[in-house]
């Protein structure tokens, strides 16, 4: 584990000279019927440049990775998509983990997108494992951000978000809870606006719906079967999934690095948008230069395995003697 936040992050272009925000334009594609939105920047040509695929979490839409799409889209060929039932995006008639997953892949498939990292905030975090497992083919590596494999048993603030309804002084409840929850105290104003808008915009049913998935949800075998290189990053101050949760994950999936924003909270592209694009772009440009690679994350494990090997053997000896 290693953590950030001494110092001000940095942009991934800091020391060039500034160039304009590339623009974001929205598209869709058809599935099974189904209107499917997306927001793309970059490259617009597969293999072009290497594509990352943003999935974003519970209660928002591809709109919450704009920091994202504009501070990668120089270097990237960057989609966000919105999950069935949320933004632009038409739900599905059976909503689930596994589904959503699938709905991803359509998409990818549908736009001959090629290999693709894929980065997933919170409960897109869980999509993002799914579809590393379920289709792996175009998956070229993970970066996992405020989430887990499972949620603990009990937790008051989901049980509480569970019970929302459209009346008016729940909604006052439920977005004051929302903001203390999802945002650390030092978040910005910006990102602070632009979460809790995203979340007003949401369909309460798919609020509810995102919200009994994460409670059931149990990704521990899922996790133990990624083999992809895999970056988890995670807020020092996440209310929601806590750094026990990503340190846990880490432990799941082999070889996964784990990175600690200590300052930030759940909404950590939101609240921490430059060191995010910055790791996401370095650990992007490290695999693509086959610097990170399954046979190097796999090969700690083994030797790890090695090492437990001696030391068991030199114990028998030991007491042997």
């Amino acid at each position: 584990m290693e953590k950030g936040g001494s110092h001000p992050p940095t942009s991934p272009d800091a020391g060039r000279e500034s160039l304009p925000d590339p623009p974001i334009v929205r598209r869709s594609v058809g599935l099974d019927g189904r209107k499917i939105s997306y927001l793309a920047v970059g490259g617009s040509e597969a293999g072009a440049q290497p594509t990352v695929l943003l999935i974003h979490g519970s209660g928002v839409s591809a709109r919450s990775w704009t920091n994202q799409l504009r501070g990668l889209g120089q270097a990237l060929r960057v989609l966000a998509m919105d999950l069935p039932g949320h933004g632009e995006s038409d739900a599905i008639s059976e909503v689930s983990l596994e589904g959503y997953a699938d709905a991803v892949r359509g998409v990818l498939d549908a736009l001959g997108a090629g290999p693709v990292f894929a980065v997933g905030h919170s409960l897109g975090g869980a999509v993002a494992q799914l579809l590393a497992t379920r289709h792996p083919h175009p998956v070229t590596g993970l970066v996992l951000i405020s989430t887990c494999a499972r949620l603990p048993e009990s937790s008051g603030f989901l049980e509480n978000f569970s019970r929302y309804l459209p009346a008016p002084i729940r909604k006052i409840l439920f977005f004051s809870m929302a903001k203390k929850i999802l945002f650390a105290p030092t978040a910005s104003r910006e990102a602070i606006l632009l979460g809790m808008e995203e979340i007003r915009s949401c369909r309460p049913e798919t609020i509810l719906s995102d919200l009994a998935l994460a409670r059931a949800m149990d990704l521990q075998d899922v996790a133990r079967g990624i083999r992809v290189p895999t970056l988890i990053l995670c807020g020092g101050r996440d209310k929601l999934t806590a750094p026990a949760l990503s340190e846990r994950l880490s432990q799941l999936i082999p070889g996964s690095r784990l990175l600690i924003q200590e300052r930030a909270g759940h909404m950590l592209p939101l609240e921490a948008p430059e060191w995010v694009n910055q790791e996401i772009l370095g650990f992007v440009r490290a695999v693509a230069r086959r610097e990170i690679g399954p046979l190097s994350f796999l090969g700690r494990v083994v030797k790890r395995s090695i090492v437990r090997r001696l030391i068991d053997m030199g114990k028998t000896l030991f007491r042997r003697g």
